[in-house]
Formats: C-alpha cells, sequence, structure tokens
C-alpha cells in the first residue's frame, strides 16, 4: 500500500514536470515603468561605419542610444543706433545801442557822458575848453561869471618850449561853494599843476547856482592850457 502511495506522487511529479518544460515560454512585460518615451534612432554613415576609428557598437555605444545633432545658434544682427539731430547753438541777441540826445551830445574830444560848455568861454578865454558832467545845467551867463573869476586869479609860473595841459575838476553846491578839487590829468610839472589848482580855489566862493536848476550841485572839468611863446 505504502509503495502505491509513493509511485502514484512520482507519476504527478513526472507528469508536472513534463507539463512545465513542454509549455511555450512567454516573457513578462512591466506594467509600473509610468510613460513610456520614444525614441528615434539614427543611422550612421557608410563613411562612419567603415571608419576603423569608430568603436564598435559593443565597445561601449548602445544600440538605444540615439545621436543628438549640436545646432550652432542663429547670429543676430544689432540694430545700429540711430543718432539724434544735434540743436542748433542760440543766436546771441544784439541790443541796439542808446542814441544820444541833443542835449546830451558832446563836441569831439569830450569825454563820454559830459556835456561841453567851451563856446561859454567868453571871447580871448585863456581856457582850452569845458565841460560839465550835469547835461540840465544850461545858463551860459553863470559859466562866463565863474570862469572870469577863476581866470583872473591864474597865473603862470612855468616856462617851457613845449605845450602843456593840466584839466582841473570842481564840484560847485547851490551856494556857489566847492566841495571837491582834484588834479584830473596832470601838466607833467608839479609848479604848473598847483597853479592851475590854486586859481580855481582862489576863485571860491562862484556865483550861487540859478534858482531855476532844480539840483544841488554840478561838476566842472576846466582845461588849463600852455602854449610857448
Amino acid at each position: 500500500m505504502r509503495q502505491d502511495f509513493l509511485l502514484s506522487i512520482l507519476i504527478h511529479l513526472v507528469v508536472v514536470l513534463a507539463m512545465v518544460v513542454a509549455a511555450p515560454f512567454k516573457p513578462q512585460i512591466r506594467t509600473d515603468l509610468g510613460d513610456v518615451i520614444k525614441v528615434n534612432l539614427a543611422s550612421f554613415p557608410a563613411s562612419l561605419q567603415s571608419s576603423p576609428t569608430l568603436p564598435s557598437l559593443g565597445a561601449g555605444i548602445m544600440e538605444d542610444e540615439p545621436i543628438a545633432a549640436i545646432l550652432e545658434p542663429a547670429t543676430v544682427k544689432k540694430a545700429k543706433p540711430i543718432d539724434k539731430p544735434k540743436p542748433k547753438p542760440k543766436k546771441k541777441e544784439t541790443k541796439p545801442k542808446p542814441q544820444a540826445k541833443n542835449n546830451d551830445s558832446t563836441k569831439a574830444g569830450s569825454p563820454a557822458g559830459q556835456k561841453d560848455v567851451s563856446d561859454n568861454l567868453g571871447a580871448g578865454s585863456r581856457f582850452g575848453g569845458a565841460s560839465i558832467d550835469n547835461a540840465s545845467f544850461d545858463y551860459p551867463y553863470w559859466f562866463v561869471q565863474a570862469f572870469s573869476k577863476i581866470e583872473r586869479n591864474w597865473s603862470n609860473p612855468v616856462y617851457a618850449n613845449q605845450p602843456l595841459a593840466c584839466i582841473i575838476y570842481f564840484q560847485v553846491i547851490r551856494s556857489g561853494r566847492i566841495i571837491k578839487l582834484e588834479i584830473e590829468q596832470s601838466s607833467g610839472f608839479d609848479a604848473y599843476d598847483r597853479a592851475c589848482e590854486r586859481a580855481v580855489k582862489m576863485a571860491e566862493p562862484l556865483p550861487p547856482l540859478p534858482k531855476e536848476f532844480t539840483d544841488e550841485i554840478i561838476g566842472i572839468h576846466l582845461e588849463f592850457p600852455y602854449s610857448p611863446q
């Protein structure tokens, strides 16, 4: 009985083993890999396949590794900067020069801003010329009286072989008093300059300024010339 049982087990094992060997082999496909990436394989050119320097597939290059092509980046042309027009320089405005009024006109040789009153020196005057700072002072009789008084006090202490000239500047207030006296232009000889300055000083007081004149002061430039005999 025991032998029959062992024989039955042995027969079953042989049958199972025969079924396993006789069954066709089917590979198992894994479905837990997620998304499948498709890869296209590029073939080598014929010239590269016969090249002795190209390693064989079995030497380290896998059949399922594609050869990536290297593309050169396209060159981008830079745009040229646009030149902005330069601003034109502004022209300087020239202001017209003010014209001198008729009552402020001066004769040739008179400094700017002074009114020439040489016509009021009187006939035979020893003075070379005269001008005033205040052009509104137009009283010829006053000049005749004042210049005559100064001339009476002038005496020349110098004898030279060349012409000389000294200009004395002085200011007169309403009462006729002289408040400023100075040598405006020297003759080059101190004795001559002092004699001219003394002649004006000794003539003080000069005639009072006319009542019609509204200003309180006038400035006079008086020239003392010398000509050799």
